[in-house]
């Protein structure tokens, strides 16, 4: 069984990024493998360690202050959660929970960066798809970048990658949903999920979504 925990799925929820969860189910499902969902937030007693992948989303500035100062409590247990390389992904501005456990730091700004972004990703030669709306940023840096900026922003504007990854954290402030979006990149996580707990992945029937992202790359990326 993969155990999922969707962390503060009351307070991180905005753009409809809870169907990165959806989505990530869907898949594993797909692949015959039981699943497990749990929802926590700020009253709730959290067991980090008990979990396989945890996931959070974005949210408004002060539903992610309430987020920080919670998350503080966590911060020993996710720190090995990233060490034992279980998966976390990190949506939108969730991304600033977790500057105080890996090497970077963030902080808002007086400009609004919004607009669509085309990345590449080191490990599948498919382009990463996504949108950003925020008036955040991530500065000095010391962790690999999880992307590098095709068309779009990075951590700063002129900033030419975006995103944390460390070990199998993996922080962007795309929105999307990114997994909805990128069905190779899902594919990508999933697979190395899967073998992560010693079960063989299965190449399946690329659907719909696979269609609508290389409709978009073909319209709005290649015919740029």
């Amino acid at each position: 069984m993969i155990k999922i925990l969707h962390l503060y799925y009351d307070l991180l929820n905005l753009y409809g990024e809870n169907a990165n969860v959806r989505a990530l189910v869907k898949s594993l499902e797909e692949q015959e493998v039981k699943v497990r969902v749990d929802f926590k937030s700020l009253e709730d007693d959290i067991n980090i360690l008990d979990y396989d992948f945890i996931y959070v989303g974005s949210g408004s500035y002060e539903s992610l202050t309430l987020a920080k100062d919670n998350i503080k409590k966590l911060s020993k247990d996710i720190k090995k959660f990233i060490d034992d390389n279980k998966y976390i992904l990190s949506t939108g501005n969730s991304i600033e929970l977790f500057d105080n456990i890996l090497n970077y730091k963030s902080k808002r700004v007086d400009f609004r960066i919004v607009g669509e972004q085309v990345y590449t990703f080191d490990n599948i030669d498919k382009l990463i798809i996504g949108f950003q709306n925020r008036d955040s940023v991530i500065y000095d840096v010391k962790e690999t970048p999880l992307f590098q900026v095709k068309e779009g922003t990075g951590y700063e504007p002129n900033i030419l990658s975006e995103g944390i990854k460390h070990n199998n954290f993996y922080g962007t402030y795309l929105l999307g949903p990114i997994l909805v979006r990128n069905p190779y990149f899902l594919e990508y996580i999933v697979k190395n999920l899967l073998e992560s707990k010693n079960i063989k992945y299965k190449k399946i029937k690329e659907g719909i979504s696979y269609t609508a992202y290389e409709e978009f790359i073909k319209n709005f990326v290649l015919n740029k």
